[in-house]
């Protein structure tokens, strides 16, 4: 009978994407035990990181749009975040909008986390100058992926541009350009 050779997958691009998919479930993963001690997951910090980063209120739809999640994930999330009062929920003058707040406990929760020991174990093992280089390459693959779906970059919030960092007009929470 005869054997049949698998031959190694030598795709170069699916090779990165198997890459960067399992890094980031990886560190996902560390995150995820990291944050227990606070009694939330990495989805809630970063649903607080984007409340906070929103100049502390957003709408489900900005959460929903920044975190690439589904409307109807991110409100029955909220929901749960209510209960545990993280959050606060009030209707916006004058539309059916919900804006969404931190509580006294949610934004306490979100100042403990900031500090992730994890991150730090696991993205020191790079210097310094590989760490910005990889920050500005992932931000070129992201940038090209948002493209990719049609999603607009100027709709989603993140700090800095770090291949546009020494800009001066290049500030903490402006909406990509």
């Amino acid at each position: 009978m005869a054997r049949t050779i698998i031959k190694p997958n030598n795709d170069e691009f699916f090779t990165l994407w198997v890459l960067l998919a399992q890094t980031k479930d990886a560190i996902l993963k560390a995150r995820h035990r990291d944050l227990e001690r606070f009694h939330i997951n990495p989805e809630r910090r970063a649903i607080l990181w984007d409340i906070q980063n929103n100049n502390g209120q957003s709408t489900p739809v900005e959460i929903a749009r920044q975190l690439y999640r589904e409307l109807h994930s991110v409100t029955e999330m909220l929901k749960r975040m209510e209960k545990e009062g993280l959050i606060s929920k009030s209707k916006k003058s004058g539309r059916a909008s919900t804006i969404i707040k931190l509580t006294d406990k949610g934004r306490e929760i979100f100042n403990q986390s900031l500090n992730n020991e994890t991150d730090e174990r696991i993205f020191s093992v790079l210097p310094k100058k590989r760490r910005e280089r990889l920050a500005a390459d992932l931000w070129i693959l992201r940038n090209q992926a948002l493209r990719e779906l049609g999603i607009p970059e100027w709709h989603i919030k993140f700090p800095l541009d770090p291949n546009h960092a020494n800009r001066k007009n290049n500030t903490a929470n402006k909406r990509i350009t």
